[in-house]
């Protein structure tokens, strides 16, 4: 089912790290945003918590950065979501700052 909206899709995916559901987190991106996810580096963090920062438009794209409380300290993730094909998906992803346990 489509999100609503680009926050509503931030949200989903918050949701699906913290449930580690990484099927729905995974269907909630374009390969190009897969990409960038895999590059960020460890999937092993357990995630306890998340928050939602909207961090406005640039283009076609709303950007947010999500704001992970892991088991290793914090992470935060820039997100870029974008409308393909009617959904509100992950197109780019990107780690700011240093790695939790670092």
């Amino acid at each position: 089912m489509p999100h609503a909206s680009a926050e509503e899709a931030a949200h989903a995916q918050g949701r699906a790290l913290v449930a580690r559901d990484f099927g729905a987190a995974i269907r909630g991106m374009t390969p190009e945003g897969l990409a960038g996810a895999m590059a960020v580096g460890n999937s092993t963090w357990n995630v306890a918590g998340y928050e939602v920062v909207d961090r406005g438009r640039e283009g076609g794209d709303q950007v947010f950065d999500i704001l992970l409380e892991t088991d290793l300290g914090p992470l935060t993730l820039r997100e870029r979501f974008r409308q393909v094909a009617g959904h509100w998906k992950v197109v780019a992803i990107e780690r700011v700052g240093a790695l939790p346990g670092a």
